[in-house]
């Protein structure tokens, strides 16, 4: 068989390298702007020192050769030592070295792989390239979230956290306040809840690497699926703006609460903080995390159980979320998990059942806290969590089922395709 090199004209060159400049531009777009307004800097974006971190774990997993992560060790270790003359130190916390180490290692390796994609071996360049777009996924997609969350609270002033507080005590629960002291009675859980709570970016890049290691015990596609998820939660931001409880009340939060008498249910006005309490995006990349280990070890399922037990009570105890936020979390993240299915795990009815019941009572608590449906009865609010739970947990069983099934009849007919244990 003989094949033809088609070969382009010089126009149609010139066509490709305006297309490929002007897709940079666009993609660096986001990155620029995140510098102009500081997100950039380390110590004031977490967020990014844990995406970063995830890079260098995400390198590290593609078993690189010594050459590479010799490279990367230092030149991490050196823009630390820079970092720190610098700027006279790390910051106040005691982690804050340590994160800015991890973080300044993805940043080497990023460049490591770089270097390998464009000046490596031509027969790796392929690996080099998956690895890299992996790795350099997450940190260019924190940038996009914190601006998201930053122009939020340019766009939406007001807040209004005195409706989620006063749902939360219709229910009569004062489970944050609970969460709160049990953390405050003993430090190794307050500090394993704190390392939940802000690594979330290194953990959704942990699963991120074990899927490139078996992508076949993966229903849905992992980075697709983060980032819609995250996308979608920055618009619910804007529909229902809230900050949680430790931004409205401040140190009054959790012993001194006020009671819901005293309180406006009217909207807050200038409160410095991101509109991200509902529903919790936290809450919901934990489910997710927890869901998509159901093919792997059962250690990942256990470690991934631990992870959102974590941050269910980092998410309360530290007055980030009211509880409601967490509720409404679940319907998001059981809205989201479909649309991101490989083909293979397509259950059509299943799939839309999950999709649309998730988003009407996703989009229907918001509608509902928002008008104070739920505030005089707490019997109806109660009704309301547990008829949520239950729908949001029945379709999401009736999907994995539903995948379990189309799993088998593939393994059936195809047993040679049975993914390796990462």
């Amino acid at each position: 068989m003989f094949y033809t090199r088609v070969t382009m004209t010089r126009t149609e060159r010139i066509v490709q390298w305006i297309c490929r400049g002007v897709l940079a531009v666009v993609l660096a777009l986001p990155v620029y702007v995140g510098i102009r307004h500081g997100l950039a800097s380390l110590e004031g974006n977490p967020v990014l020192e844990s995406a970063l971190a995830g890079a260098f774990l995400i390198h590290m997993r593609a078993r690189p050769k010594p050459a590479e992560w010799i490279s990367a060790l230092v030149m991490g270790s050196w823009l630390t030592v820079l970092y720190a003359w610098l700027h006279h130190g790390y910051g106040n916390s005691i982690g804050a070295a340590p994160y800015a180490y991890l973080s300044f290692l993805g940043l080497a390796s990023l460049a490591v792989l770089a270097v390998r994609v464009f000046a490596g071996d031509r027969a790796l360049r392929k690996l080099h390239r998956d690895t890299f777009l992996a790795a350099v996924a997450f940190p260019y997609f924190s940038f996009i979230l914190a601006f998201c969350l930053n122009w939020t609270t340019t766009l939406q002033p007001k807040v209004y956290d005195p409706l989620l507080y006063a749902f939360d005590d219709a229910l009569q629960l004062k489970l944050s306040v609970w969460t709160a002291d049990l953390l405050a009675r003993s430090y190794p859980l307050k500090v394993a809840a704190i390392a939940a709570y802000r690594n979330m970016p290194l953990a959704v890049c942990f699963l991120l690497a074990l899927e490139r290691e078996a992508a076949g015990r993966f229903s849905a596609r992992i980075l697709p699926l983060i980032a819609t998820t995250g996308i979608a939660a920055a618009v619910l931001h804007n529909l229902f703006p809230a900050v949680g409880p430790i931004h409205t009340f401040g140190t009054e939060f959790p012993a001194n609460l006020p009671p819901v008498a005293s309180l406006s249910l009217q909207s807050l006005l200038h409160i410095d903080a991101a509109r991200s309490a509902m529903p919790s995006l936290h809450f919901a990349y934990a489910l997710l995390i927890w869901w998509n280990t159901a093919g792997l070890h059962r250690a990942w399922r256990w470690l991934a159980a631990v992870f959102l037990a974590l941050t269910l009570l980092a998410a309360l105890g530290f007055g980030e979320h009211y509880l409601v936020d967490l509720v409404v979390a679940v319907p998001f993240a059981v809205t989201m998990q479909p649309l991101a299915l490989r083909a293979r795990s397509w259950a059509p009815v299943e799939r839309r059942l999950a999709v649309a019941g998730g988003a009407v009572l996703t989009l229907g608590w918001i509608i509902a806290l928002r008008s104070g449906v739920f505030l005089n009865s707490t019997a109806l609010a109660w009704g309301a969590v547990v008829v949520t739970l239950l729908l949001s947990l029945w379709w999401k069983r009736a999907l994995d089922r539903r995948h379990a099934y189309l799993e088998q009849k593939v393994l059936t007919i195809r047993p040679d395709i049975l993914p390796q244990e990462p």
